[in-house]
């Protein structure tokens, strides 16, 4: 098994591959992570030029054409903010900068929703109201998604496990010693198989309760303490555990039947593991 990290999004990711070569696995490593380099300075919304940069500083009416990584991760988190009921909501980004306090949010306006009409297949977008995108809800899954890709199409590699920030994760194939990849999940004795399937996971531990429900711009006043999502996607993976801290017992579990994904829930920091749509071959050990 071999071993290689990098830096990206505020965030270290891992990533394990089993079953080739060293010089092999660290070339495919390291095209991955320049892939992920390039990934960050189109959809971060700090990085003068990238695609989502000149989205939020153009004006309303204006159209701007995305590269097909950002299309792609926005025609994605626009299926998450309908899986979610509105739960979240990429084109909310002056809220969460607001709710970060963060020091590039303007001071002369209350934030805005933001309004865009986007063209999939032409990788278009047009600001039809004043607001910003922020990806971040999402980004992270989104590219774990893309890496996994890389690493499997490109580099023919078949037994990889990828832990971006430990927040998204995904993996495919099998360790070394033929095994299973598994999650752990944090303050309990689970771990859930997750080859061929991505985790999301959120929580209030670091940061405090700072997740914004984006039906009403406003911070829950009761947040769990912790949430997972378990899907095929990394990229809905990410959406769904920040939507699981806002969607209430019920919602969460209806959203799982749905669309076929796996919950866990931690209510407080004491609270036992409530397990959410998990079938035979997927239930933590």
């Amino acid at each position: 098994m071999h071993r290689f990290d990098s830096e990206a999004m505020n965030t270290n990711i891992d990533v394990l591959i089993c079953g080739v070569e060293y010089n092999y696995a660290r070339s495919a490593a390291i095209d991955a992570f320049a892939d992920l380099a390039m990934m960050e300075s189109l959809m971060s919304m700090y990085k003068e030029g990238s695609d989502v940069s000149m989205v939020n500083s153009s004006a309303p009416g204006s159209v701007v054409k995305l590269t097909g990584t950002v299309g792609d991760c926005i025609f994605a988190a626009f299926q998450a903010n309908e899986m979610s009921r509105g739960a979240i909501d990429i084109c909310m980004g002056e809220f969460f900068l607001k709710a970060k306090n963060d020091k590039n949010m303007p001071k002369n306006h209350e934030p805005r929703r933001g309004k865009f009409a986007f063209d999939y297949d032409n990788f278009l977008i047009q600001k039809l109201e004043d607001g910003a995108i922020d990806l971040g809800a999402i980004g992270k899954g989104f590219a774990t998604d893309e890496l996994a890709k890389k690493l499997a199409e490109f580099w023919g590699i078949e037994n990889a496990f990828i832990s971006f920030g430990g927040s998204s994760v995904l993996a495919f194939g099998k360790p070394d010693d033929a095994g299973e990849w598994t999650v752990n999940i944090t303050g309990s004795e689970l771990k859930v198989p997750i080859a061929g399937r991505a985790c999301g996971a959120s929580g209030t531990a670091v940061q405090g309760c700072h997740i914004i429900d984006c039906r009403t711009g406003k911070i829950p006043e009761n947040q769990p303490y912790r949430t997972w999502a378990f899907t095929q996607s990394g990229a809905i993976a990410d959406a769904m555990s920040t939507a699981f801290m806002i969607l209430d017992r019920n919602e969460t579990e209806d959203v799982c039947n749905e669309y076929g994904i796996s919950a866990i829930l931690q209510q407080t920091p004491e609270s036992e593991m409530e397990l959410i749509n998990f079938r035979d071959g997927m239930t933590p050990a």
